[in-house]
């Protein structure tokens, strides 16, 4: 096995400095320059891959084996979020407002990581391994759908996606067979009304207490409308009305926010229902409501039970019984890892963070902070998977 000749606590530190530095430079979806240099220039001076640049931002890395074989792709994310850190450390973010707050520097700096030890394994590879740092997983479409309908990943036989946890013991690999994820379906809803002066509401149409009444309403449709042995999710994520003065009504008022769900049935009636409750509900309020969703949004990940399997096994292999587990519950998170599934079967693992005896915030906080000590636990089972299926 390759982990008796791996100087791990050297990869280790590496991981930990290229992460700190992507997560000093966190940049947004689809605006990743700087850190497509950076990933560039780092995957560059590892022997024998092919670096490639398919899409404005992002990098993709080619290790072709001497021998015939499989070719698999493991993926990590690189973009951040409109976030502002509340971190106080020597790497907390420069950019204001912009924070690595999922762990994309991590998943990156992980699969470096992979990328940095393999390469030095292209004499004994049996296929080849693809390096895929994708650009814009957090604003639909991802960076995923173009790079499946762009051609440049056709030939890949199966993928591999690890994503962090807050809320998993530090250095555990988690997977679900079957449905990992949740759709996702991102809303924006418009409620008109007539605008006026505070002093005289009775001239005037409030769209504001009409959409204080829709944020209520739709809750009612998970309660109300969908089977108890089901699961979905309506978060309103943002309600905007007025300009800030303290006079004056606005004439509308806007709600956005997503969905989540597990079932193709389940989606398509959340929709149906949201339209209803917030035109009637609206309609009530003397108000009208217009509800979009996005035209395109992320599907649930169906993991492969038979890449799973493998997947716990290379997982055991490098890190021991007590570092894996299945679950028997999807995560309700959205992600466009699902995408690839266009091609090959995927798996989809999580890797738990958690500090040891502090609160660890979620994902998508302005305090998340992982335990840097997990990512070589990331590193790991990857390349664990690398040397049972090409090598």
């Amino acid at each position: 096995m390759l982990k008796a000749h791996i100087a791990w606590e050297g990869l280790a530190q590496n991981v930990i400095e290229w992460r700190r530095q992507m997560h000093r430079h966190p940049e947004l979806s689809h605006t990743e320059y700087w850190t497509t240099q950076f990933l560039y220039k780092t995957l560059s001076s590892f022997p024998n891959i092919d670096v490639l640049t398919p899409a404005p931002t992002g990098v993709i890395g080619i290790l072709k084996g001497n021998l015939p074989g499989k070719t698999i792709a493991f993926r990590a994310d690189i973009d951040a979020l409109p976030v502002l850190e509340k971190n106080e450390t020597t790497y907390s973010s420069e950019y204001a407002g912009v924070m690595h707050a999922c762990g994309h520097d991590a998943h990156s700096a992980m699969l470096l990581g992979v990328a940095s030890i393999l390469s030095e394994y292209q004499d004994q590879l049996k296929g080849n391994i693809i390096f895929i740092f994708q650009r814009g997983e957090e604003m639909s479409p991802g960076g995923a759908k173009e790079l499946v309908e762009s051609g440049v990943l056709d030939q890949v036989d199966m993928f591999f996606g690890l994503h962090l946890l807050p809320a998993l013991e530090s250095g555990v690999i988690q997977i679900k067979k079957g449905i990992a994820t949740a759709n996702r379906d991102t809303f924006n809803i418009k409620i008109s009304g007539k605008g006026g002066h505070s002093s005289m509401p009775h001239l005037s149409i409030d769209p504001t207490v009409a959409a204080a009444d829709v944020v209520m309403a739709l809750q009612t449709i998970v309660a109300r409308e969908i089977d108890p042995r089901d699961s979905a999710v309506i978060s309103v994520c943002s309600l905007l009305s007025g300009d800030g003065t303290t006079a004056r009504l606005p004439d509308e008022a806007t709600l956005c926010g997503t969905t989540r769900t597990f079932t193709a049935d389940v989606r398509a009636h959340i929709k149906e229902a949201m339209e209803r409750v917030c035109t009637y509900t609206s309609k009530s309020h003397r108000c009208t409501a217009d509800v979009k969703f996005d035209e395109w949004d992320y599907s649930a990940i169906i993991n492969d039970p038979d890449l799973c399997d493998l997947a716990a096994q290379a997982a055991k292999d490098y890190l021991g019984d007590a570092f894996f587990c299945f679950t028997e519950s999807p995560m309700s998170v959205g992600e466009d890892f699902s995408e690839y599934q266009a091609i090959a079967p995927v798996c989809f693992a999580w890797l738990g963070v958690a500090q040891p005896s502090t609160e660890n915030p979620p994902l998508h906080n302005a305090c998340f902070a992982p335990d840097e000590a997990a990512f070589i636990h990331g590193v790991k089972y990857s390349i664990a998977l690398a040397e049972m299926l090409v090598m």
